[in-house]
């Protein structure tokens, strides 16, 4: 494991001996659900402020302006427009509310929409980054919205990189193929350094 305060491999449970801190056992990585839900909401009350202060130069209220919008057949519309990102912000924090990833000083292991996955350091033969557009991402475009309001940042510098570890094949010839990709995981440049502290940097993908 790493020190979280001075970035010192340390086995896990055991105290730091440059800063004194003691270095948890295991770290736990949630998914972005909750990260997508606020952006987006952020947008729709964007949305609806940008509405109220053009309502509200057209008519006397933000009230006589609803009930002419309302009147005129288009408050539906507005609403819907106003509602949209709302929708997939809850979309997107159903898929991943059950994202986690569990890094120990003997496997790192994840528990995910799209399956369960379970590796041992000692079982890992490679670790590849591949970039890789926001597009063709598991969660699609919308990985890219990850890059802001990021840690009291407007906006982060997260690279559209998919990281890779894969393991030894075993004795059927099978491998696991666990992908790390932005937009996924919450605080993705900790979790790297945690496993380049095991397996080293990533090489770059064939």
């Amino acid at each position: 494991m790493l020190c979280p305060e001075c970035k010192r491999p340390v086995p896990g449970g055991e105290i730091c001996p440059q800063c004194g801190q003691q270095v948890p056992e295991r770290e736990t990585f949630g998914g972005q659900g909750g990260h997508y839900l606020r952006v987006l909401t952020g947008i729709s009350l964007a949305l609806f402020a940008l509405f109220v202060f053009i309502a509200t130069h057209k008519e006397a209220s933000l009230l006589d302006a609803l009930e002419c919008l309302y009147s005129s057949g288009w408050f539906w519309v507005y609403l819907l427009i106003f509602l949209a990102p709302i929708a997939l912000g809850l979309y997107y924090w159903f898929l991943l509310r059950e994202e986690e990833i569990v890094v120990t000083d003997e496997y790192i292991a994840r528990r995910s929409y799209w399956g369960d996955e379970f590796l041992r350091w000692a079982d890992v033969a490679r670790f590849q980054r591949q970039p890789t557009l926001f597009r063709r991402m598991r969660l699609g475009r919308v990985a890219g919205l990850s890059r802001l309001f990021t840690k009291g940042r407007l906006f982060l510098n997260l690279p559209p990189v998919a990281y890779e570890l894969v393991s030894k094949p075993d004795a059927n010839g099978n491998v696991v193929r666990m992908r790390l990709e932005p937009g996924t995981i919450a605080d993705l440049p900790w979790l790297l350094e945690l496993i380049e502290e095991r397996v080293g940097p990533p090489q770059e993908a064939p």
